[in-house]
């Protein structure tokens, strides 16, 4: 019999990042994770949104440039409808981490203005920004690295603060009464009890625990990605007719990836996500290699933070995640932080991340219709894609 404070299943960005919270304030944590914790590389875009990065900061208190992270700053994104497309310039960082607005192209400025004088459209934008979360006045900012940087960078703090971790391990029976979970070696199949005192599932869309504890999984859908060598694209967000998602082309600096989201979970989603993904790489002028992945991604705000007495769920197993961007870093270090704080004697968890998950349901209600009114917003504003 093993026993420990916290046994967090999942050795992602919110597990160990949970872990590393929890050993700094005194708490023996044990992590288990599926896969080799130090090998595995998560299926992530890579892109890092101006909240995950205050997000990070709240954890580690430390900026991502003060973590070595070193991402590259997206200067444009262009958001792709049908033969339209339209060109947004991001808002900067300045050394100090500020946000500064940027400077938008001129005849983007004269199109957004006879937009707005034709009226109602202007709502659509403002929609679109609330339906992103962002102030009125506050820019909107991506930088992007591998995400196996930042996960490296997250379980070397867990690990430096002295938390255990064991890899190709994980969880096949609960016992809510005695605080007892049967865990098996998934290398070796020897099974062995670890007694705690709380017990997460940090382990993603298809969460274990979850399933264990709530007896189903929750609703995801399918994404699909590829690391692919740079273009010479800027950011490209494609949307799809008649699906509320996208297709995405991301530079990282040294190399980028691009992925297909949000289709109908199907018999056939992985070929309908192929083919669009593969005409959509050939747009933005790279092919696809064999190192194409998938992943299963939460969808329609299906929440659950408690699973039972003693049980937690965060991130990706807790179905945060956004809808609209498909922003999942900032709900796996928010909620880590959340849970570390409620165990440790703070805010009650469910209190604490009452507005985040109120933002995310209300998102996943009005997904079709946020998809919608960005399609239009790209045909109404956009000019013809130049090849």
């Amino acid at each position: 019999m093993i026993r420990t404070d916290v046994l967090v299943v999942g050795a992602g960005a919110a597990g160990a990042a949970l872990g590393f919270m929890l050993k700094r304030a005194g708490k023996e944590t044990l992590l288990l994770e599926m896969q080799d914790a130090r090998k595995k590389s998560k299926l992530c875009a890579g892109a890092l949104e101006g909240r995950a990065e205050k997000a990070f900061f709240a954890v580690f208190g430390a900026t991502v440039d003060e973590a070595g992270l070193a991402p590259a700053r997206l200067e444009a994104v262009r958001a792709r409808f049908g033969g339209y497309e339209l060109s947004k310039v991001l808002s900067r960082w300045t050394p100090g981490g500020q946000v500064t607005p940027p400077p938008e192209p001129r005849s983007i400025v004269a199109s957004i203005r006879s937009l707005f004088r034709s009226g109602g459209r202007k709502v659509a934008r403002l929609a679109l920004r609330h339906a992103m979360g962002l102030h009125p006045e506050e820019g909107y900012t991506v930088r992007c690295l591998p995400r196996k940087r930042l996960d490296d960078y997250i379980l070397g703090r867990y690990l430096s603060a002295g938390g255990e971790l064991l890899d190709h391990s994980t969880v096949r029976a609960i016992d809510e009464e005695r605080c007892v979970a049967r865990c098996v070696n998934l290398v070796t199949k020897e099974t062995f009890d670890v007694q705690y005192q709380k017990l997460v599932g940090a382990d993603g869309a298809a969460s274990i625990v979850r399933s264990l504890l709530d007896g189903r999984r929750q609703r995801s859908t399918l994404a699909l990605e590829a690391r692919v060598p740079l273009s010479g694209e800027e950011a490209v967000i494609r949307l799809t007719k008649g699906a509320n998602g996208y297709c995405w082309y991301i530079p990282r600096g040294e190399d980028a990836t691009v992925g297909c989201y949000y289709h109908d979970l199907t018999d056939n989603a992985d070929v309908i996500c192929r083919e669009r993904l593969s005409a959509f790489s050939s747009e933005v002028g790279t092919s696809l290699s064999s190192n194409l992945r998938g992943a299963l991604i939460p969808t329609n705000g299906d929440v659950l933070l408690r699973a039972g007495k003693n049980a937690f769920l965060v991130g990706d197993a807790a179905g945060l995640i956004d809808v609209l961007t498909g922003g999942g870093i900032h709900y796996a270090l928010i909620s880590a932080k959340a849970l570390a704080d409620d165990l440790v004697g703070g805010e009650p968890y469910e209190t604490a991340m009452r507005s985040q998950v109120d933002f995310v349901k209300k998102n996943a209600a009005h997904g079709e219709f946020f998809f919608s009114v960005a399609r239009s917003f790209v045909q109404k504003i956009g000019k013809p894609i130049v090849r």
